[in-house]
């Protein structure tokens, strides 16, 4: 018997076999698909909110700083100004750094990072949350700082003007 012939012979081992590679192969592609798009969720950073819905970067964005620049630990948050514009260039634009190793130039902030800090009584959240976090601005220090805050972690954020560019 040829070989051909025994593929053909139903209930044989190996036309099963090749029956179950497509499946196998969709299966895996469907995985690898499902697998990138968890990576690039979590290498575009966080996904800011507005009352429960999703607003497009250009509004609020948040992105890990340049490893190429050493800023690796830091983190870049962009927000389109006035709060809620759907900003088109950096004249529509505010830059606040969230620095904790210290690796960005201080030239240029209007502040310090502040890892530990209190809301002062003027501030207010935004409506701007990611997950748990949420934005909130404080009329008394609005161009300089915003207020990230997670439950009972308040971290102070500076506006970096003009924004920090890494070249």
């Amino acid at each position: 018997m040829a070989l051909s012939e025994f593929e053909a012979l139903p209930g044989s081992l190996l036309a099963a076999r090749r029956s179950r590679t497509p499946l196998l192969v969709g299966i895996c592609f469907v995985v690898l698909v499902v697998v990138g798009l968890v990576v690039f969720k979590a290498l575009t950073g966080p996904s800011w909110t507005l009352n429960g819905h999703q607003v497009p970067a250009s509004v609020v964005d948040t992105q890990a700083g340049p490893a190429h620049c050493g800023w690796g630990s830091a983190t870049f948050l962009t927000l389109g100004w006035p709060l809620g514009t759907h900003a088109q260039s950096s004249a529509q634009s505010r830059q606040y750094i969230r620095d904790p190793n210290g690796v960005i130039p201080t030239t240029g902030l209007r502040s310090r990072f502040g890892l530990n800090a209190e809301l002062p009584p003027d501030a207010r959240p935004t409506g701007y949350q990611d997950g748990n976090t949420k934005l909130y601005l404080a009329p008394s220090d609005e161009g300089n700082v915003v207020y990230l805050v997670n439950g009972t972690s308040i971290e102070r954020w500076p506006r970096s003007d003009p924004m920090t560019l890494c070249s």
